[in-house]
């Protein structure tokens, strides 16, 4: 029996490939989405809340990047927070548990429904029915009989574990807004005794709004501003005003704008060059009735303009000023102006669009409102970032009992270690999942090469990582091999901690022949060749790779069942290559997967007699399906393949093991990938945890069934 080195035993079982995902893009309209089902984006991540660091610069424009899809008089009494993103962001809409301080998403297990017919690919907006219900507004598509795809969009309702409690659309296709459920969520709250009292109050300065401790220390940044210029302003801004609003203003006799149109009304400048400056300090934004407070400010510099006069321009209805010739030495531009008083006057013009005070940051927010929640505050803000379209507009915030604002933050990204360099055959597997499972989970899909991995390494690779790291691999099954077949290892224990999460392939082997062989012995089916080897006991040599890989599987298994005698030549890795039939005649037939031997097959000098797949899956190639070697009676429920399965380290978390699971299935059940594995002549796996378990106890017993015919064995090659 042949060895591989002990290290690196482990290494060679594991064959992971590279893939990233892809960039995420905006969805398509809904003119796109009608008429090219096929292109619909699949599900937006989802992301958690996270206090953000007070020694960090606030991140507002993930802070404030949402709208409420609810009435607002309804928010003190709700629990649950329908909180929707821009058309364009990343972000899915999430409700938010104002007690329980967690985001609930749609989960992979309701991104389709209907055993599949439905498969939801985009989630646009949590609205709000009249029994005060989050209504989740989803984009569908529907596989119609005979594979064509069409789309529409509904509303459904969820449960509180994010699965559908009303799906948007009945089986049958029928409208559910009349559809009863005790399960669906409410926004309602259930009794005042979830109001948790809070650590901090709401406080004003000059009408600007943020949240206060006991002892008067500000915890919300931006702190309130306390220049009177600024605070009108922001004032206006909160009023959203639109193009056209005009405000009063000081300019000086070049006509440069001294204070900014801003203000209703302005005095004129005192002798001693200040002006009195006066805000509403109401936290009201549209009452005219608020508090008002004054400040004087300084003024600098400038000639005085006693010379300049106001008139008006009759054919455009603007005012500007003169000079003693008449001559414009300011144009006409203003809704109304008064004379120079030392040096500066007061006119009216249109609101400075894009003024803004010194040191202004446009993504920071403008505060509206702030209204505790259960156990959060709500803010609301007008503000100017990506979430907006680059206008001012209403969004939504939300702060701790801390006055920590929470940033929206992905999960971690899920790793997949690759012990070997990229390539081999589970590159590609590798790489559809890398592309297909960020957008379902949520996290993005990092791929790590370890190389040259140390007995430590592997130890940290199964027993640690939690639910940040999986395992892609070819894995030998049952893990540690078989008693007898494969020298045991350190690491072979270790491999049992693994944690299972779902099949992801299985690829059958195929029976070839070498053509000229097969056309002189008379062999051209499976049949034809037991009819040979019985009659020629020992005469025909069957190549595979080394002890333990599937080819010795299969070669065990064809002899156990066919109780033929035929001789196994042993080929040193995991396959024997085409040549050592086509060059060098060192076997008749051999055991190898499809793209080991598709050239050799297409030049004619391969024949392939069948595969090791199930009955119930036979392999094309070209046009031409391939019989199954169980097809054969004497071989009846014969089946070999190699397994490309799902692992997680043993202190992961059950619950993230079978989410993952529950994405893998709807990876598979995509027709595009679908197709790719067709195309690669293997079968897509998917199913629990468990059903990974119980296939690991069907190998076991497959391996006994091999060994139970032993053969003598030339020396490997």
């Amino acid at each position: 029996m042949k060895r591989l080195p002990r290290l690196l035993l482990l290494a060679a079982l594991l064959w992971l490939g590279i893939g990233l995902s892809s960039a995420h893009a905006a969805p398509p309209s809904y003119q796109s989405l009608y008429s090219n089902p096929e292109r619909a984006l699949p599900m937006q991540p989802a992301w958690q809340f996270q206090p953000v660091d007070a020694q960090a610069a606030p991140p507002w424009e993930d802070i404030f990047a949402f709208t409420l899809g609810m009435a607002p008089e309804l928010m003190a009494r709700s629990r649950w927070l329908s909180l929707n993103s821009g058309q364009d962001s990343e972000r899915p809409p999430a409700l938010f548990d104002t007690l329980e301080g967690r985001a609930l998403f749609l989960s992979p297990a309701a991104r389709s429904f209907c055993d599949g017919r439905w498969q939801v690919v985009w989630l646009e907006r949590i609205a709000i029915n009249t029994a005060h219900q989050p209504l989740h507004k989803v984009w569908l598509v529907e596989r119609k009989p005979g594979g064509r795809l069409q789309s529409t969009t509904a509303y459904g309702r969820l449960d509180a574990q994010g699965r559908w409690a009303v799906p948007p659309l009945s089986c049958d296709g029928q409208v559910t807004s009349s559809v009863e459920s005790s399960a669906a969520l409410s926004y309602l709250m259930q009794g005042e005794s979830a109001q948790a009292p809070p650590d901090l109050h709401v406080d004003t300065v000059l009408g600007q709004l943020g949240l206060r401790d006991a002892q008067g220390r500000w915890r919300t940044q931006p702190t309130p501003q306390r220049d009177t210029a600024t605070v009108q302003w922001m004032r206006y801004r909160r009023l959203l005003p639109t193009p056209g609003s005009t405000g009063t203003g000081l300019i000086d006799a070049q006509g440069r704008m001294v204070i900014p149109f801003i203000f209703g009304e302005l005095p004129d400048a005192t002798a001693q060059r200040r002006i009195r400056l006066c805000t509403a300090t109401g936290p009201a934004i549209l009452t005219t009735r608020a508090p008002v407070e004054c400040r004087w400010q300084r003024l600098r510099g400038g000639p005085a303009g006693v010379a300049l006069r106001p008139v008006k321009k009759t054919d455009t209805g603007r005012w500007g000023y003169q000079d003693a010739q008449g001559n414009w030495a300011i144009a006409p531009q203003f809704e109304a102006a008064r004379p120079f008083r030392h040096g500066y006057a007061v006119v009216t013009g249109l609101f400075p669009q894009d003024w803004r005070p010194p040191g202004w940051q446009d993504s920071q927010p403008i505060i509206r409102k702030l209204q505790r929640v259960g156990r959060y505050w709500v803010a609301e803000a007008v503000v100017r970032n990506a979430s907006t379209g680059g206008q001012w507009a209403p969004r939504f915030g939300l702060l701790n009992d801390a006055g920590q604002w929470l940033a929206p933050v992905p999960d971690p990204a899920l790793q997949v270690t690759v012990l070997v360099p990229p390539g081999g055959r589970t590159s590609h597997y590798a790489g559809m999942l890398a592309s297909h499972l960020p957008n379902l989970l949520g996290r993005s899909v990092q791929v790590d090469h370890v190389s040259k991995a140390t007995e430590a390494d592997y130890r940290r690779l199964m027993t640690q990582g939690g639910d940040t790291k999986v395992l892609l691999a070819a894995l030998r099954l049952p893990r540690g091999g078989i008693e007898g077949v494969h020298q045991p290892a350190p690491i072979d224990a270790l491999m049992h901690a693994l944690r299972p999460v779902t099949l992801w392939t299985s690829e059958p082997l195929v029976l070839a022949i070498d053509s000229t062989k097969a056309d002189t012995l008379g062999i051209h089916s499976t049949d034809d060749l037991l009819a040979y080897a019985r009659a020629h006991p020992g005469s025909l040599r069957i190549g595979t790779g080394d002890d333990g890989w599937t080819g010795h599987l299969a070669f065990g298994q064809f002899r156990a069942l066919s109780g033929v005698d035929v001789q196994r030549v042993v080929f040193q890795g995991m396959y024997p290559d085409s040549d050592v039939i086509t060059k060098a005649h060192a076997a008749d037939l051999l055991f190898a997967p499809v793209n080991g031997v598709a050239v050799a097959v297409r030049r004619g000098q391969l024949r392939v007699l069948g595969t090791t797949a199930d009955a119930a899956h036979p392999q094309s190639f070209e046009g031409a399906t391939w019989p199954t070697l169980a097809s054969s009676a004497p071989l009846d429920g014969y089946t070999a393949y190699d397994r490309f399965s799902l692992w997680a380290p043993a202190n992961s978390d059950a619950a993230s093991n079978r989410t993952l699971q529950e994405a893998v299935d709807q990876v598979l059940a995509r027709p595009e990938v679908q197709k790719q594995l067709q195309e690669m002549q293997v079968v897509g796996g998917g199913g629990s945890p468990e059903a990974l378990l119980a296939l690991e106890h069907e190998e076991r017993e497959r391996w006994a069934r091999a060994l139970s015919a032993p053969a003598a064995t030339p020396p490997a090659r």
